[in-house]
C-alpha cells in the first residue's frame, strides 16, 4: 500500500492557493491580460485545467499496461519543485483551448471536477506501487507516476504566483 497522504495534502494546499489567487482577480479583469505578453486569469485557469486533464489521462493510460523499463541514466530529471519558480518563463507546448474560457465560477468548478477525477485516479492505484511507470516531460525529463502528481501541485503554485502578479498589475493600472 502506498502512503498517498502527503501527496494528496500537497495537491490540496496547492489547489487552495491557486483558487484563492484566481478569486482575487477583480471580475472586470477576469478575461483581460495584465499586459500584451501575458495570459488573462481565465486563460491561466484554462491552461491549468488542460494540463491536469492531459496528465491524468496519460497517467491512467500508462498504468493499464506493464511498466516499460527505463535505464537508470534516462531516469534523471530536473527537480519537480523548480516548476513553482517563476524566475524562468517557459512557453507551454500545449495550445490553449479557448472553448474552456468562461465565467470564473464555471471555470473553477470545472477545474475542481478535474481534481476530483485526478484524486480518484491516485486512490485507485493506492494498492499498487506505480513508481516504475514513467512519462517524459518536455522540460523536466523522465518522471515517475508520483512525480507527475507532485508536478501538478508545483504547477498550481507557479500559476497562483502568475495570478498574483496579474492582480498586482491590474491594481496599479
Amino acid at each position: 500500500m502506498t502512503n498517498l497522504g502527503p501527496l494528496i495534502e500537497r495537491l490540496r494546499r496547492a489547489r487552495e492557493r491557486f483558487e484563492t489567487a484566481a478569486r482575487r482577480i477583480p471580475g472586470p479583469h477576469w478575461r483581460t491580460p495584465p499586459n500584451e505578453d501575458a495570459w488573462s486569469a481565465a486563460e491561466i485557469v484554462a491552461h491549468v485545467t488542460m494540463v491536469e486533464t492531459l496528465m491524468a489521462g496519460a497517467a491512467a493510460k500508462i498504468t493499464r499496461k506493464p511498466p516499460v523499463a527505463v535505464p537508470i541514466l534516462k531516469r534523471f530529471h530536473v527537480p519537480v519543485a523548480l516548476v513553482a519558480w517563476r524566475g524562468r518563463r517557459v512557453k507551454t507546448p500545449i495550445p490553449l483551448d479557448t472553448l474552456l474560457l468562461d465565467d470564473r465560477d464555471v471555470m473553477l468548478s470545472r477545474l475542481g471536477d478535474q481534481r476530483t477525477r485526478t484524486l480518484s485516479l491516485l486512490e485507485a492505484g493506492r494498492e499498487r506501487n506505480l513508481r516504475r511507470y514513467r512519462l517524459q516531460h518536455p522540460f523536466l525529463g523522465s518522471l515517475n507516476y508520483y512525480d507527475w502528481f507532485r508536478l501538478l501541485a508545483a504547477h498550481d503554485v507557479r500559476h497562483a504566483k502568475q495570478l498574483d502578479e496579474a492582480r498586482e498589475v491590474h491594481k496599479s493600472s
